[in-house]
């Protein structure tokens, strides 16, 4: 019978950051606004809209909720419909509606204003604002039919109380999962549970290698960004190499959750 089990404990690593941006028919940056503000605050930031197009290009402004799911893909939702529902609160300046001719940058001011009464229960609020194309180009399909292409770029917005800076993540799980009888294709995955029992959103990393304990030899596999707001529950999937060979494993995960050098270890055994 095979047993799964897992080990947990904390130690340091230096943390990393990440930039963004671009797209073809728009470019924005940043691609994420921070605010820490307390009840009755008020801060501006800015982004940059760039037209890379040989034509005028007509954007519309917007905001709505959004989320991660349990596999960190984001989730949009009409504005003030999730309780962590920031979008109330943003302005953007000039309006939600300009022109931008070709080659042309502008730049934007994200006004935030946290209601003197908001709910510091809640330790995180958010929203993503949309920067839509309104007249879509000119292009076409691979079958060479002619199309119209319309932009979409998000924004998304974070907003912390200044007194909400604790970072945590527990490990609730550690296994592998066989494949399907019927591919023998795969390998299966190995999953990680993860909670976000902190006060803050999460930006980080996971690091694995497998290493088969009968003949020594250690495979370092791909690193997964992992993304989660205060409470979220993540699965985070890791495809175990294919055609590998059987044997017994210790699979081990590094799990870099915040930028004070925070990270835990977790390893697994398990037999192929």
């Amino acid at each position: 019978m095979k047993r799964n089990i897992f080990y947990m404990l904390c130690v340091s690593m230096l943390a990393f950051s990440q930039n963004l941006l671009a797209q073809a028919g728009m470019t924005v940056s940043p691609g994420k606004l921070y605010y820490k503000l307390a009840p009755g605050g008020a801060g501006t930031q800015k982004i940059v809209v760039s037209n890379p197009n040989n034509k005028d290009l007509e954007i519309g402004v917007s905001l709505n909720d959004w989320d991660y799911d349990s596999l960190g893909n984001n989730q949009t939702y009409d504005a003030g419909t999730l309780k962590t529902s920031a979008a109330e609160w943003i302005r953007v300046m000039p309006g939600s509606y300009f022109t931008l001719r070709p080659g042309e940058k502008r730049e934007l001011d994200v006004v935030f204003n946290v209601p003197a009464d908001a709910n510091t229960e809640i330790p995180v609020h958010t929203a993503m604002m949309f920067l839509t194309q309104l007249n879509p180009g000119d292009g076409r399909a691979a079958d060479g039919t002619s199309i119209k292409v319309s932009v979409r770029m998000g924004v998304k917005i974070y907003h912390s109380f200044s007194q909400s800076d604790v970072r945590d993540i527990e490990v609730l799980d550690f296994t592998d999962v066989l494949p399907p009888k019927e591919d023998k294709t795969s390998s299966g995955y190995l999953e990680l549970k993860l909670h976000n029992t902190g006060k803050q959103w999460l930006e980080g990393k996971v690091k694995w290698e497998i290493l088969n304990t009968q003949t020594g030899e250690k495979k370092k596999l791909d690193d997964q960004e992992i993304f989660s707001l205060p409470d979220d529950h993540r699965l985070v999937r890791q495809a175990l190499p294919l055609n590998l060979e059987k044997g017994k494993y210790i699979a081990t995960a590094i799990i870099n959750y915040g930028d004070k050098d925070e990270l835990k270890l977790v390893e697994l055994e398990f037999q192929r």
